[in-house]
């Protein structure tokens, strides 16, 4: 009552009328508000209830009606398959009694009756194609395959056209949307098989065979039905038909079949691929894959050869695809390489030929179909030269190790194809030809980049052009020398050529060293002359070769020249101390015939062609600069130089910064298997167009514009033009003449002219020396001066600039020891002159040691420029450090006492210890025995004589610091045994005595003893250990001889009872020492007794004396820094310690720099008599002269102008001829010169007195 009565009394509020159920209350009763809001609630809560009733019962009607319709439809289709499948056993069934009753007669169905059918199967297909049902899937391709084979195919096949059942289909646009869609299902067909993998239930029984010949039907039809089809499947021009129509309905069927292949076996590249290899393959897949595309294949083949954009479209969508070649079968693979008409070859041209610009550009990854690494990790450039190695190496006209022997190979096909490799081989990542894992790098999307490992079964397949027995073959196939020429060029000597041997053959000495004297000697007025460095820029440079444009001989010389000669026979001789017998030379070959040529236009009458031997090189030349360790590092900056890429992905990975294994086998199989240095070399000299290029890297001969300058260290590798071949040539034959080198000696240099004859060495010098100039100066200038922006370089340039280099000082260490040529042959005239002089500070000087051509090679600055900037370093430190008497600020020095018959003890105690302050002014006071000090003030006088005193001393071999080597020259070496002799002081004595060396270096002191050569390598820093066999000759001539017959013993090694142990004699006291860990019981036998030699060597040269000299180079170097000491190679730091050794006195120029005392002058008749007899002495006497003199037999690096204190002739006043002898003070280089009645007595007295031995004490 309550409930309805408040609200009834709350509908009466309401406009509208209401029927009221109960009587008026006069009153509300208590509570009525509460109520009335649970009403409310309630009423809210019923209404939700009754809406979620609702929503249920509609998704309940709705989840019913899907599921009737799912039945619906499950039941139609069921019907309409069996329907499909009972027509298609309705006609199979009349084609069988048609062919039993009358077997001329085949049943062809009605075009009606086929297009019906097509419909019927279009419906099945919309709808089952994306089913997961995979029963329903199979048996809908059962069905495309028994449409094809029964209902379509037969009308095809007919010469009736009434009877074509697609003819009309081309009529309408439903027709032709029915076309479409069954090409669809017939690619998708493919791409279902191909997709799966083994145990994927009954996929077998689905059969491909009819799906692949309707499509192969229809495409290759020459009517109406191929050219539709071909436009459908963008095969074809759109001609006859609407493109609007194309532009949405076209199959890309190219694109189809890169999806079907990349999806052979469910993934790109299979999981278990690196295992199990091509088996990973389903071999249903393979099978369905490589009928789609054979049916793709002679679908492009057979359209125009002229229509270059489908064929290159073809070429880069599906020979990109990963492991191409495992996902084929054999008859596909034989469609490709086919002997006959294989589709490689036409395939490639095209691509070459519709993508050239692209290519010349060196563009190829925009050709090739970018990739998602993320799905696919291989990128597009590494697959496709993965495939074309593996297709290249089974198609007879590529591949010259199976091509050559049935004369199928083809030179030009192999030219573009190798073409196509370098321009391949400059894209891929890095790591795929070194021993690390291939890895590229993804963009995550933001600033930064991610790896993917590249599949090793991919780089595998790259690595193929790698094999030594492929390069071998490749490079014989490119290779002729009899039609080249190459013995005959190289032979030939033009006039320049004769005229350097005699130039080299007038030198007296042949002793490097020697040389390097006399180049200091000439051209006295050097430092007066002109700057003409600065002009040099401007001007043309000489010729690049003296022969380029000479003759040559017109007969050629037999063939077999480009052998390595047999080393065991020089080898041999060496051992038995024969003499070597020099290949006898070819005398017509010596000759200067004019009137022949060898130019490359005379030869290209002959069907040999170099394209081939250039494209090899263009190959080749990108793996060695790639991968050779030199194309990251900019040798005249001396810094890692950022690489100019097109990839910003792989920029941080463009080259290898380290010689990877490939490249020194590459080098090895070149070098040693084929005859590519000396044939390159040849057409170098011989082909114009190489003679061309070249010669642009070489000869600035006018200033380079900003729009045409190309400076060497961003020079690329052309892959489909001329660009940069004679630079590709040249680093090909610079690389391998510097592998050579390490193994060959300079006996076989010289004697047997290998690799090449001695003055085509002499033609790479200059060829090398002006390559290195344009790169360290010219390019440089230029630079700055033209561009005026830093030009970043590429692996090629930095690649060229860095093996010439390598080339080029190995040539100088080969001709340091044995020379070569003449020292100016290696020179720039003039070359930092201008620098030079224009300096006048100690930092100026030393800023000068930084500059890139004394960084890269300082041989092209003339040693006596060089002299002089030591020179001007050390005595601009010194003016610093000492001050001068000229300036007032000369410091007081520090004050050594020295005691005579103590040198070496009180040189040690007193001035060991100073370190670096060893280039503070030192005064030495002598001491005698009796404790009193000598009188007389030191100014570099008594510091010469105690110089003198302890090397007298400390480095006569006696005192077995210091051991000579055998032979003339008695050079000087640490002694391996000073240990047993001085106990452990000997390290102490050798690290002083290198600081007293580094002193009088200095101090500008020469000094008599000289250094062996590899003592002095060590003293520089650089060791070369290839020499260590030459370097052991002169230490121990038997043992050297012994290794000689062990390295040419044709019999068992093992016979010698010899093992990898070396006795030690110090002294009388023996010791075996293990060359190698565990070496007492590993025997030396014909497979190791190489690895024997070499470590036999090391340990003799090297290990021995390792702590000797090194405690002497740390000495050294506390007072002469390092730097300073590598402007000079050994023969050349020779002379910089001990003067000019090749004996020979320069009269002239120690006149012109004596000074004169005690009332003499130049025209003093004494004084002329004495010059006169010094011209008619004989070298030994006027050696001697000076050494009485002075205390050294040679003069100073930089002549007599040097010599500090000056060399001064004073007066000595006599009665009689008979009174007194000379004497002298070699603390201060004074001659005291009796004045003698005539010159013969001058003479007898002079050579009396220096050959009596003393000095000092007579006067």
């Amino acid at each position: 009552k309550q409930k309805g009565t408040q609200s009834n009394s709350h509908v009466e509020v309401s406009s509208r009328p209401v029927t009221v159920i109960s009587a008026t209350v006069s009153k509300p009763i208590a509570g009525t508000s509460s109520s009335v809001n649970t009403n409310v609630q309630r009423t809210i809560e019923h209404r939700q209830i009754r809406k979620s009733q609702q929503i249920l019962t509609a998704a309940v009607v709705k989840v019913q009606s899907t599921c009737r319709r799912l039945l619906s439809f499950r039941e139609t289709i069921k019907s309409q398959s069996n329907i499909f499948d009972k027509r298609i056993a309705d006609i199979v069934t009349l084609r069988t009694i048609l062919a039993q009753t009358n077997n001329d007669v085949e049943y062809i169905p009605p075009p009606a009756t086929a297009a019906i059918l097509t419909t019927q199967f279009l419906f099945l297909y919309d709808r089952i194609s994306k089913s997961n049902r995979q029963i329903m899937v199979v048996n809908l391709w059962k069905q495309l395959n028994n449409l094809l084979r029964y209902i379509l195919m037969p009308g095809l096949t007919s010469n009736n056209d009434d009877m074509n059942p697609v003819l009309p289909w081309l009529d309408d646009r439903f027709g032709r949307h029915k076309l479409r869609k069954l090409y669809v299902a017939c690619t998708e067909f493919f791409l279902f098989r191909a997709s799966k993998v083994w145990g994927s239930g009954n996929v077998e029984q689905a059969e491909n065979g009819f799906v692949g010949q309707f499509m192969r039907t229809t495409l290759n039809d020459g009517d109406k039905i191929g050219d539709y089809c071909s436009i459908l499947c963008g095969i074809n021009e759109c001609s006859r038909y609407m493109e609007v129509e194309f532009s949405r309905q076209k199959v890309d069927l190219i694109q189809q079949l890169r999806r079907c292949l990349l999806e052979t076996s469910g993934r790109p590249i299979p999981v278990n691929a690196e295992e199990i290899g091509n088996k990973c393959i389903c071999p249903m897949a393979k099978e369905s894959a490589s009928d789609f595309f054979i049916v793709v294949l002679e679908a492009v083949l057979q359209k125009k050869p002229t229509n270059h954009v489908l064929r290159a479209e073809f070429f880069s969508a599906v020979m990109t695809v990963p492991l191409l070649s495992w996902k084929l079968s054999n008859n596909a693979i034989i469609k490709i390489v086919n002997f006959k008409n294989g589709a490689l070859i036409p395939l490639m041209t095209s691509f070459l030929t519709h993508y050239k610009n692209q290519l010349i550009q060196q563009q190829i990854e925009s050709c090739l179909p970018r990739v998602d690494l993320l799905k696919i990790p291989v990128p597009s450039c590494t697959s496709l030269l993965a495939n074309m190695v593996q297709f290249g190496a089974i198609c007879p006209y590529l591949d010259p190790l199976a091509g050559t022997s049935q004369q199928r190979f083809d030179a030009a096909y192999a030219t573009k194809f190798f073409n196509l490799l370098a321009s391949l081989l400059h894209v891929i990542p890095v790591g795929t030809f070194t021993s690390r894992s291939a890895v590229a790098w993804v963009n995550d999307g933001g600033q930064s980049h991610v790896p993917i490992i590249i599949s090793p079964v991919v780089v595998d397949m790259c690595k193929g052009i790698l094999t030594d027995a492929y390069i071998r073959a490749a490079f014989h196939a490119a290779i002729d020398d009899d039609v080249l020429r190459t013995d005959a060029i190289l032979n030939h000597k033009s006039e320049e050529d004769l005229k350097y041997e005699k130039d080299l053959a007038e030198a007296k000495s042949s002793s490097a060293a020697s040389l390097a004297a006399a180049e200091v000697r000439k051209d006295k007025n050097f430092w007066q002359k002109s700057s003409k460095w600065a002009m040099k820029l401007s001007k043309t440079m000489s010729s690049l070769l003296s022969a380029d444009n000479k003759s040559a001989p017109t007969r050629a010389e037999t063939k077999g020249g480009g052998e390595l000669v047999n080393t065991s026979a020089v080898s041999r001789q060496l051992a038995t101390g024969e003499r070597i017998s020099a290949k006898p030379r070819v005398s017509e070959s010596s000759r200067v015939d004019k009137n022949a040529s060898f130019k490359c236009e005379e030869k290209r009458q002959n069907p040999y062609s170099t394209d081939l031997l250039f494209s090899l090189c263009r190959v080749y030349g990108v793996v060695l600069a790639r991968w050779g360790g030199g194309g990251r590092y900019d040798v005249v900056r001396g810094k890692v130089a950022p690489i100019n890429s097109t990839s910003s992905e792989h920029q941080s990975s463009i080259a290898s910064n380290q010689a990877e294994v490939c490249a020194l086998s590459l080098l090895n199989v070149l070098c040693f298997s084929t005859n590519v240095v000396r044939t390159l070399w040849a057409l170098i000299q011989s082909d114009a167009l190489l003679q061309l290029g070249v010669k642009s890297l070489t000869d600035p001969s006018a200033r380079p514009s900003s729009s045409s300058f190309v400076p060497i260290h961003t020079l690329q590798i052309g892959c489909f033009d001329d660009q940069g071949l004679g630079a590709v040539v040249l680093f090909m034959f610079a690389s391998c003449l510097v592998h050579v080198l390490v193994v060959i000696d300079d006996g076989e240099i010289h004697d047997f002219d290998q690799p090449i004859p001695k003055h085509q060495i002499r033609r790479c010098i200059v060829l090398f020396r002006k390559l290195l100039f344009r790169a360290c100066c010219i390019d440089l200038y230029a630079i700055h001066d033209i561009i005026n922006r830093e030009v970043n370089g590429s692996f090629f340039g930095l690649s060229l600039i860095s093996v010439i280099a390598k080339g080029m000082k190995d040539l100088y260490d080969r001709s340091s020891r044995r020379p070569l040529c003449l020292p100016k042959l290696w020179m720039v005239e003039d070359l930092l002159e201008r620098e030079l002089n224009s300096s006048k500070t100690h930092a100026q000087y030393i800023a000068l040691l930084s500059t890139p051509i004394l960084n890269v090679m300082p041989a092209l600055v003339p040693f006596k420029r060089r002299l002089k900037l030591f020179e001007k370093i050390v005595s601009t430190n010194r003016l610093s450090i000492q001050g001068s008497h000229a300036t007032n600020d000369l410091n007081p020095g520090i004050g050594v006492k020295i005691m005579r018959g103590r040198v070496l003890e009180d040189g040690i105690r007193q001035l060991n210890n100073l370190g670096p302050r060893m280039r503070e002014r030192i005064r030495v006071i002598y001491v005698n025995e009796a404790g009193v000090v000598e009188g007389g003030i030191d100014v570099g006088g008594l510091f010469k004589e105690f110089w003198t005193d302890l090397s007298n001393l400390a480095f006569q071999p006696g005192y077995a610091l210091f051991c000579a080597t055998e032979g003339s020259a008695n050079c000087l070496y640490p002694n391996p045994s000073s240990r047993a002799a001085h106990g452990a002081d000997d390290i102490l004595l050798f690290e002083f005595l290198g600081r007293i060396l580094g002193k009088a270096l200095y101090e500008g002191i020469t000094i008599q003893p000289l250094f062996a050569h590899f003592f002095l390598s060590f003293l520089k820093g650089d060791y070369n250990y290839l020499h260590m066999l030459s370097d052991l000759s002169t230490i121990d001539p038997q043992l050297y001889n012994n290794l000689m017959f062990l390295k040419t013993y044709e019999g068992d090694a093992a016979d010698l009872c010899l093992t990898f142990t070396v006795a030690n004699n110090d002294f009388g006291s023996t010791v075996e020492i293990p060359l190698i860990p565990g070496g007492e019981d590993i025997e030396v036998t014909n497979y190791n007794k190489h690895r024997y030699i070499g470590r036999v060597a090391k340990h003799h040269v090297c290990d021995r004396v390792k702590e000797q000299s090194e405690a002497f180079t740390r000495g050294l170097w506390e007072v002469i820094d390092k730097s300073w000491l590598k402007l000079f190679n050994e023969p050349e730091l020779r002379v910089l310690i001990s003067g000019a050794t090749e004996g020979k006195i320069d009269v002239d120029d120690l006149q012109a720099h004596t000074k004169y005392a005690g009332g003499f002058t130049g025209f003093d008749r004494t004084v002329t008599r004495f010059w006169n007899v010094m011209r008619g002495m004989k070298s030994e006497h006027q050696a001697g002269v000076l050494r009485f003199v002075t205390s050294c037999e040679r003069p100073p690096p930089l002549g007599f102008s040097s010599m500090n204190p000056p060399f001064t002739i004073q007066r000595v006043g006599i009665l009689r001829d008979g009174d007194k002898l000379p004497t002298s003070s070699t603390c201060f280089n004074v001659l005291k010169l009796p004045t003698y009645s005539s010159e013969k007595v001058l003479r007898e007295r002079l050579i009396y007195a220096i050959e009596s031995g003393t000095g000092f004490e007579l006067s």
